[in-house]
């Protein structure tokens, strides 16, 4: 961990003057057109426009987290931030990545509906968008055709940037066939806005109800609800999800010789519910479980054997031993997952 924090601290050093020029270099490569020495001022100015209305929420978002020594504090308000980013991080760590990503467990139709909005309510777009997105990103991890590699593009680039480039605007359904065939799958990704909303719209009614209680009113309870448990939770949970593009294929351990720079980062499987095994992952895409050792916390794992458990999934796909040892070729990718375009 020591050496760790040195190289991230050094890394720092070196590149903190250039950090502004990588950022604007990177939001340029979001709409090329705009950098275009051939593009007329009209159409930079358009471009300009469709990038400012693609980041205007995810700015938004971030910005109102700057609310937060102007409403009200309580240990509920906490448990509520808290709770936010717990449920956003199983739905994307268990239900986003390993199931409709990776399809590492099986269910019933009508809870494959349940897991897809549990999701969604994270705001990282539609089952389909973010599961065509990753699986292209395994099979051609660290080349010009991953969407997210920071050792092809930049650390600002694959953190964020790439979600709002043109060329990963559509869910290219080419990746996903076998989840496209659900109408109602189709109808979350397209109308991928509506989980969010009803969750924020949840928590502000909770939060009016809350003011009432507490005697501070509703309006003050609601908003104080909303910057504490929406907001700030869902801005968590954007950065520990983006950190598995960013972060662990930068720095960490390499268990496994996976042809790619995935990486183990231990401390980060803490904070994003066990996807910092991500070399694990890399090795072994179709396992339920990224940590392959008792002491590899997975927390997103524990839950889907509680599922298990309760009859919700089965058929659960876990790294057989020889995988664990390293003993068996890399898991290639699914048919389906090996399309261009």
């Amino acid at each position: 961990m020591t050496q760790l924090l040195e190289q991230v601290g050094s890394m720092t050093i070196r590149t903190a003057p250039l950090a502004a020029t990588d950022a604007f270099t990177s939001l340029q490569a979001a709409l090329p057109a705009i950098a275009s020495p051939a593009a007329t001022a009209y159409s930079r100015g358009r471009r300009w426009l469709i990038l400012a209305r693609r980041i205007t929420p995810f700015a938004a978002v971030h910005f109102a987290t700057l609310a937060l020594p102007f409403v009200l504090f309580s240990w509920e308000l906490v448990a509520a931030c808290l709770f936010t980013y717990c449920f956003f991080m199983v739905g994307m760590a268990g239900w986003m990545h390993r199931y409709f990503s990776h399809r590492t467990f099986s269910t019933t139709r009508w809870f494959q509906f349940v897991l897809a909005f549990w999701a969604g309510c994270a705001a990282q777009r539609g089952t389909l968008w973010w599961a065509a997105h990753h699986r292209r990103h395994h099979a051609f991890a660290e080349t010009v055709d991953d969407p997210h590699s920071p050792t092809v593009l930049n650390f600002w680039r694959s953190h964020l940037v790439w979600i709002f480039e043109d060329a990963h605007q559509p869910s290219n359904y080419k990746w996903v066939r076998d989840l496209a065939r659900y109408p109602e799958l189709r109808f979350l990704d397209r109308w991928y806005w509506i989980p969010p909303i009803l969750y924020w719209c949840f928590f502000g009614a909770l939060g009016a109800a809350w003011g009432v209680s507490k005697g501070v009113g509703a309006s003050s309870g609601a908003w104080s609800m909303l910057v504490w448990g929406p907001v700030l939770g869902t801005v968590l949970a954007w950065h520990a999800t983006f950190c598995i593009n960013s972060v662990t294929h930068l720095w960490g351990r390499r268990r496994y010789d996976t042809g790619d720079d995935s990486r183990n980062v231990g401390w980060l499987s803490w904070i994003n519910f066990g996807e910092g095994w991500h070399n694990n992952h890399h090795y072994y895409p179709h396992s339920a479980n990224l940590g392959f050792h008792w002491w590899q916390i997975d927390p997103a794992y524990y839950l889907i054997l509680m599922m298990q458990r309760l009859g919700l999934i089965w058929e659960v796909r876990k790294a057989p031993l020889k995988a664990v040892e390293g003993q068996v070729r890399r898991a290639k990718p699914r048919p389906e997952h090996i399309e261009r375009g």
